[in-house]
């Protein structure tokens, strides 16, 4: 997300600024609303300005972002299911639905109720699915794919000012997409049908979207 000192790569904050700059013509700096773990893909939200950093940053902690991920395990794992195992002593709540099974991996939505570090890696290897290329928390090396085989699907907000919720939905990245596709074959859209319901059972629309999205 930021700048390491041991690490010399590019980063979301500073590649967002420039793209930002650019457009706009001058020189500021963005602040991530949310983060993701080194090596997940996803949905990432940037603030254009502190005040607006820290009005986001005050709903993530009181409301979180709705967000929904996809993951593929290692294991066949069956049906739907609430993670409750506490990390670092505090409560932590991760519901999860199998979308497919494959002959060794499985397909899953997983919605996270609480927001602890490493939540979903650590919940899925206490059950025994670990994420496949999380070799950190046990998960199984998949070549094709960089990273961990887990992607910020969907992120939602409610936009202080009109009340608005908006939803912010990243496509997956072509690695992923394949890892799929060798699981549930080339017919896999109809799989990813149930994830695009919310928890309260309400369908969600989908539209494309930017990996990342700029609040004044």
């Amino acid at each position: 997300m930021h700048r390491a000192a041991e690490v010399d790569d590019v980063n979301l904050v500073d590649v967002g600024s420039r793209l930002l700059n650019r457009r706009d013509g001058g020189n500021g700096k963005l602040r991530p609303v949310n983060r993701l773990d080194r090596g997940t893909s996803g949905a990432v939200i940037l603030a254009k300005s502190s005040t607006a950093a820290g009005m986001f940053g005050r709903q993530l902690k009181e409301d979180g972002l709705d967000k929904l991920y996809l993951a593929i395990v290692d294991g066949r794992l069956q049906g739907e299911g609430t993670i409750t195992v506490p990390l670092g002593g505090k409560e932590a709540e991760t519901r999860y639905k199998t979308l497919f099974n494959g002959p060794r991996h499985a397909l899953v939505a997983v919605y996270p109720i609480t927001g602890r570090m490493h939540q979903i890696r650590l919940h899925f290897k206490s059950i025994g699915h670990p994420i496949c290329g999380d070799v950190r928390y046990g998960g199984s090396i998949l070549n094709e794919l960089r990273g961990h085989a887990l992607h910020s699907f969907r992120s939602s907000i409610i936009h202080p000012a009109t009340g608005e919720s908006i939803k912010v939905f990243a496509p997956l990245p072509e690695d992923f997409l394949q890892v799929v596709k060798s699981i549930a074959g080339e017919e896999y859209i109809p799989y990813f049908k149930p994830c695009l319901v919310s928890l309260d059972q309400k369908p969600v629309k989908v539209k494309p979207c930017l990996s990342f999205m700029l609040l004044t």
